[in-house]
């Protein structure tokens, strides 16, 4: 893959999305499909062996860091309106995303270590994530877990299950796949310009406002991936690489894709703001990502 492509990518599909609002909309009704089949081309990277290898006592506790940790610092924003406080709870509360394993590699991390997060923390999250909104969420928690279920089941349940019987059947298919990635950030510049476009009727009249959660979520992550990184140093560089990414890098496109079911397109401004945030955290990483860590 091309020296910074995967920043362009990002960087372009929020500028689609914020230019050409109407053009991209268009595919919105295939949001859960194209998440879906993110999780699917991720699992289908997912080998035994990288399950087999990963340290199983830092697997365990770089959990309690993206789900226990992480969650709790979403408390603060209770002081805000509700709304906002479920929104950024769910964020902070989601499983390490799928590039997980791809910036612990170009970072010079512990790779199994990330694979394994990433593809447990996403198996986990179908209990956890229900589970954090009720138990952090108070009143402002009370929702329809079946919705939240629901989603849960479509974009990481059946295409994990999908990618297994691939393995299975397709080899060759599932080799190439493998061998070539970087068609699949076509699928990540829709989902994410879909996003910002849904998200645009929000954003417009609420920039000051916008721009202050994308700042202050940008630093909880870097705050959360530094004490993640700190603790992760007992058990050498690479370890400690891989804690930083697993904690501060989020699925906000599926955090996203439940609070716009739950709520609508009204309450997605802090979840629009997540993914910006961790855009800017990407592309961060792969620009200048290997002299800092």
């Amino acid at each position: 893959m091309s020296r910074y492509f995967f920043s362009a990518v990002i960087f372009l599909s929020i500028a689609s999305g914020l230019l050409f609002p109407n053009v991209t909309v268009l595919w919105k009704d295939y949001q859960n499909l194209l998440l879906a089949l993110l999780m699917f081309f991720s699992a289908l990277r997912v080998e035994k062996k990288d399950l087999e290898k990963a340290n199983h006592r830092q697997l365990l506790v770089l959990l309690l860091f993206v789900f226990v940790l992480m969650p709790l610092l979403s408390l603060p924003f209770k002081l805000t309106d509700p709304m906002t406080f479920i929104g950024v709870l769910f964020a902070l509360a989601s499983p390490s995303a799928a590039a997980t394993a791809f910036f612990t590699s170009f970072l010079g991390g512990d790779i199994a270590l990330g694979v394994a997060i990433s593809f447990i923390a996403s198996l986990l999250s179908i209990v956890t994530l229900p589970a954090t909104v009720y138990l952090l969420g108070g009143a402002a928690g009370s929702i329809d877990n079946n919705k939240i279920f629901t989603i849960l089941i479509e974009v990481i349940i059946i295409p994990i299950l999908a990618a297994l019987i691939s393995k299975k059947l397709f080899k060759r298919l599932v080799e190439s796949i493998n061998r070539y990635r970087e068609y699949q950030l076509i699928v990540m510049f829709l989902l994410a310009s879909n996003i910002i476009g849904v998200s645009y009727g929000v954003i417009a009249g609420n920039e000051y406002l916008f721009l202050q959660q994308t700042a202050v979520i940008f630093l909880m992550l870097l705050f959360g991936g530094a004490l993640a990184y700190l603790f992760g140093t007992r058990y050498g560089k690479k370890s400690a690489v891989t804690f930083f990414v697993a904690t501060s890098v989020k699925n906000a496109m599926l955090s996203f894709a439940i609070v716009l079911k739950l709520f609508g397109a009204t309450a997605v401004l802090p979840m629009v703001a997540n993914l910006v945030a961790q855009f800017i955290l990407m592309a961060l990483f792969e620009i200048v990502g290997c002299k800092i860590l």
